[in-house]
């Protein structure tokens, strides 16, 4: 009968093996899309400095004695299109050397759940009113970049699939289910899988009796070949886990499934403060355009109702808007979205104009100014604090996300994180280049007997539980993992009908480190 001592280490070893084999198939499925993310999210993180360098003709003018009123502005950008297109927004220049941007929506743009409207954005001078040209806000680098980040979003083939929203709540959100892009379904079930492989890895990477010379921050360069590019490998994914786990978080809370099904959670547990106005049918959401993206928790704000003064009032000039906006310190790169009216039985319901702070933001800039469109006066003025703690808590990771909430530090942070990607993934090639037996794929089979015999029974119950919590809490990863485990069977049941001459087990042989740092197989503790 084995020892306790040599028992505990046969266990340890078997849930290594077990844990190891689990990261490597996990690396192999994510890596592809953590490589187009982080060169994506880089392109995302320096949007300003890029749009700058590479439509410089377009952003940039030379400052002038006077501006010209920003409805000719208007009206110049207008005149551009024809009248086809949609006026969207205006944003102001927000600084004196910058060019005023116009947004419209092409002739039958559809929104979302049916695509996401992609605007078309005209430049003009504010100095001299001429026309400098025009683009889509997803064409370029900058523009490519996002629509890979979101893998497409909702454009494109989609799946129905239930809503939360409508089980909390059948009034408030009356679709049963909701249209997601098959793109970015696929980007939520990826990034979930990241978590896996962030828990493996440190796992794997924290120390214990049987691997006791395995460096924790440290790399081991005198002993070159695979142990240097492990220890590599692994103080790199331990230095940057907590900054990816967070990024994976705050993503997954604006995609398109689990990110709509977070926000109807979020509103009913911790909902946001009403506006002591009367509103209208339309929702701050509803101008969620891509080129001009507005804060996670002010999506569902509902656009105040404008009570005019008299019978004859007429509707303020963006003009008169705009200094209101400069008035009350909004930040400089707001949007001014038009009031929008609607009728219901037969009256008329005024809109009001929404002058929304510049998003990707700081929390503490998240502002959107509702005013009256007869009088200019302030109907409300919706800011982080009344949102849910929940809406904020979201808001406030996302902003991290986007590299805004503590500037240069944040940026930073998100740039070592990306890289730190590409650092993981090349020692991980590395290792398995130099491990993998001469003319075979290096590959990592399936457990052994003894393996699965000698794995404790507390770390498959720990496992087991972990599993189903984060498959409850993320059900398109649990979905994915009860496909990966019925897989999983049939593949042990036809092993189980092979002959017994036929090899079963791994197809390279396990190691680990002992006291001298030097690697022994696995079997060699059984």
């Amino acid at each position: 009968m084995a020892s306790p001592v040599t028992s505990k280490r046969r266990g340890d070893s078997a849930v290594l093996r077990r844990m190891w084999r689990l990261h490597f198939w996990v690396a192999l499925f994510t890596a592809p899309v953590l490589v187009v993310l982080s060169l994506s999210g880089l392109v995302i993180l320096y949007t300003g400095p890029l749009d700058s360098l590479l439509n410089r003709s377009l952003v940039h003018v030379s400052e002038g004695p006077h501006t010209i009123p920003l409805d000719r502005q208007i009206a110049v950008a207008q005149q551009q299109l024809g009248p086809d297109y949609t006026f969207d927004a205006v944003t102001p220049p927000g600084s004196p050397d910058r060019s005023t941007r116009v947004d419209f929506l092409a002739p039958g743009a559809l929104s979302y759940p049916a695509a996401e409207s992609d605007l078309t954005q005209v430049f003009v001078d504010p100095y001299t009113g001429r026309y400098l040209g025009r683009r889509d806000a997803l064409s370029g680098l900058v523009g490519f970049a996002n629509n890979v980040h979101r893998m497409f979003g909702n454009d494109g083939p989609q799946v129905n699939l239930p809503s939360l929203g409508h089980l909390i709540d059948s009034e408030a959100y009356p679709d049963a289910t909701i249209p997601v892009g098959i793109g970015n379904l696929w980007i939520e079930l990826t990034a979930c899988w990241i978590l896996v492989l962030l828990a493996s890895g440190i796992y794997l990477w924290w120390p214990r009796a049987i691997e006791s010379a395995k460096p924790m921050f440290r790399v081991r360069w005198s002993k070159g070949g695979r142990l240097r590019w492990r220890d590599v490998h692994a103080l790199t994914g331990v230095v940057i886990a907590v900054i990816l786990v967070c990024y994976i978080l705050s993503g997954l809370t604006w995609s398109r499934y689990w990110g709509e099904n977070w926000r109807a959670f979020s509103a009913t547990v911790t909902p946001s403060s009403e506006v002591e106005a009367a509103s209208t049918p339309a929702q701050l959401g509803d101008y969620d355009r891509l080129g001009r993206r507005i804060a996670w928790a002010a999506t569902g704000e509902a656009i105040p109702e404008s009570t005019p003064p008299g019978p004859m009032a007429a509707t303020l000039t963006f003009a008169d808007i705009d200094l209101i906006a400069k008035s009350e310190n909004m930040v400089p790169g707001y949007a001014i979205i038009p009031p929008s009216d609607s009728t219901d039985g037969g009256e008329t319901i005024h809109g009001s104009y929404a002058v929304v702070n510049a998003w990707p933001q700081r929390l503490s800039e998240q502002r959107t100014l509702y005013l009256n469109q007869f009088t200019g006066e302030t109907i409300t003025n919706a800011t982080a604090e009344h949102s849910g703690a929940l809406g904020t808590a979201t808001s406030f990771g996302i902003d991290m996300h986007m590299g805004n909430q503590f500037g240069v530090l944040t940026r930073i942070m998100a740039t070592a994180a990306c890289l730190g990607i590409f650092v993981m993934i090349g020692t991980g090639l590395a290792m398995w280049w130099k491990r993998r037996p001469a003319g075979k794929t290096g590959v990592p089979g399936p457990a052994s007997p003894a393996t699965r015999a000698d794995t404790p029974a507390r770390a498959k119950v720990a496992i087991a539980v972990t599993a189903v919590v984060v498959g409850v809490i993320y059900p398109v990863f649990g979905v994915s993992l009860l496909l990966v485990l019925a897989v999983e069977a049939l593949l042990d049941a036809r092993r189980a009908n092979r002959s017994d001459g036929e090899a079963t087990g791994v197809s390279v042989t396990d190691t680990i480190e002992d006291s001298d740092g030097d690697e022994v197989p696995v079997g060699a503790l059984h």
